[in-house]
Parts: C-alpha cells; sequence; structure tokens
C-alpha cells in the first residue's frame, strides 16, 4: 500500500518534546497564540501618525483622543489649542526643539495627568452634590 511509498512515514503525534531523540515538536494554534502574547501590534494608522511625527510612540494615541474628543462635543480647534500649549510646556520645560518626537510623548503624558485630574474633580464634586 502507500506505506511502501519512499515519502510515507508511520509515528505518533505528541506535544511533548523528545529531548533524547532531537525529535521536533509539532504546535497547534492555541500553543502558538500562547507564545506569541508579545507587544500588540500597531495599527497602520498608528505606525503610520508614528512615522509623521518622527517616530513618536504617543502621535496615534492624540489623534484618537482628539477624533473621541470630537465625537464627545470637543471641538477638534479647542484640542489643537490645548496640545499645542502643552507641547510649549514641556519644549521649555525640557530644552527641546519642536521637531524633537519627545516633545510629543511628554505632551501626551502630560495631557494624560490633566485629563486624569479634570476627571477626578469631577468625581470629586459628583460625591458633593450627592
Amino acid at each position: 500500500g502507500f506505506q511502501t511509498l519512499p515519502a510515507c512515514q508511520q509515528g505518533k503525534c505528541t506535544d511533548v518534546k523528545d529531548e533524547e531523540n532531537n525529535q521536533k515538536q509539532f504546535l497547534g494554534g492555541c500553543d502558538l497564540r500562547e507564545e506569541m502574547n508579545g507587544p500588540k501590534l500597531k495599527s497602520i494608522d498608528d505606525f503610520n501618525a508614528s512615522a509623521a511625527a518622527g517616530g513618536s510612540e504617543g502621535a496615534p494615541v492624540l489623534e484618537r483622543l482628539r477624533s473621541v474628543l470630537g465625537e464627545l462635543g470637543v471641538e477638534n480647534e479647542l484640542f489643537d489649542q490645548v496640545l499645542e500649549g502643552v507641547k510649549k510646556e514641556e519644549m521649555t520645560k525640557n530644552g527641546l526643539q519642536e521637531d524633537d518626537a519627545k516633545v510629543v510623548d511628554e505632551a501626551t503624558k502630560t495631557l494624560g495627568l490633566k485629563l486624569k485630574k479634570s476627571l477626578k474633580a469631577i468625581a470629586v464634586e459628583q460625591l458633593r452634590i450627592s
């Protein structure tokens, strides 16, 4: 039958690697996904936004934040004005040039801290009311 063909072999399947015989281990989809829990891949839009900002990791985050705040009724012009102010603060504080990618990254962190502070103030106000 087919087992007499030179390319056909018979063996046993296992998920345990046999160290003695240098046997190859064959993994299934679940095993491979578990091994690949590395850093999250960027979307094409995030990658392009980061590249356009000189490699800044914060640029795509700011683009998404601008979009979401726009959906919540915050005008893009207001967001841009605040972001530019935060960038200028970071340039002055850290002695950076405007085209330095670190400016955007630091501005992202600072804006995040300011938004967190604002949300906490709202939460405190809500506790006083109730």
